[in-house]
């Protein structure tokens, strides 16, 4: 690794980890145990999501990218994502064993709607590419994604074991990305590191930026279709009184 490349990666690990999101009250429910069954059903339709596009962004990453080793690399974390070619571990059909043992049936989950910030956070990752590079992106999903996918999902993993005694099996999606996304990062980073310049670092670093930004505005979303169902309940509660 050359000193600039060092430069820009450390300052983006230390920006990273003083970034707002992990203040966010919603991971603090999830670190407090706190989340109630109805609130992990909101939070896993919105994470299904945005889950179920990743292969898109990685697929338009790709689209964008003309070094043939890069392409490589995204390929295998594409590869990856969609089980290896086995439909029953593509991580989609992972993510509808946890959306089932929480009694979300499949045509129930395609019907619901995807709200704004969840929209928001696709349309950030899609778009990436296009407005800056595809070494951005691909440093968006290594940064602001994979990186810290491990810490991220331990958190919400957390708050949702303790919302409700799940099957084991239903949790492997969770378990996969805490225990391989690591090794994902690993590998974008060293394809990463040696392809930085002075510009592309600061369109990387901007690529982060909104990445991580709109991943909080996800968790407002969710902290507002909460808001939005409680005070529902609780004008039912009134008018059945």
């Amino acid at each position: 690794m050359n000193q600039f490349s060092d430069s820009v990666i450390q300052s983006l690990h230390e920006f990273i980890q003083v970034h707002p999101l992990w203040n966010h009250n919603f991971l603090k429910k999830c670190k407090a145990g706190q989340l109630t069954f109805p609130e992990v059903q909101i939070l896993a339709v919105q994470m299904y999501k945005f889950s179920k596009e990743f292969n898109r962004i990685l697929a338009g990453i790709l689209s964008h990218c003309p070094d043939e080793n890069a392409q490589l690399v995204i390929l295998e974390n594409l590869f990856d994502e969609m089980g290896q070619g086995d439909p029953q571990v593509a991580h989609p059909e992972l993510f509808r064993r946890f959306t089932r043992a929480l009694e979300i049936d499949d045509t129930t989950l395609a019907a619901l709607p995807t709200e704004p910030e969840t929209q928001g956070l696709i349309e950030t990752y899609l778009t990436l590419p296009h407005r800056y590079s595809y070494l951005a992106a691909l440093g968006a999903v290594c940064f602001a994604s994979e990186g810290i996918v491990g810490s991220l999902y331990t958190q919400l993993y957390q708050g949702i074991i303790g919302a409700a005694p799940l099957p084991l099996a239903s949790l492997t999606f969770f378990e996969v990305h805490i225990n391989v996304d690591d090794s994902h990062a690993a590998k974008l980073l060293a394809l990463i590191e040696p392809r930085i310049t002075t510009r592309e670092s600061v369109m990387l670093h901007r690529a982060v930026v909104e990445a991580l930004d709109a991943r909080v505005r996800f968790f407002d979303g969710i902290e507002r279709q909460i808001s939005a169902s409680e005070l529902a309940d609780s004008r039912l509660a009134v008018i059945s009184a």
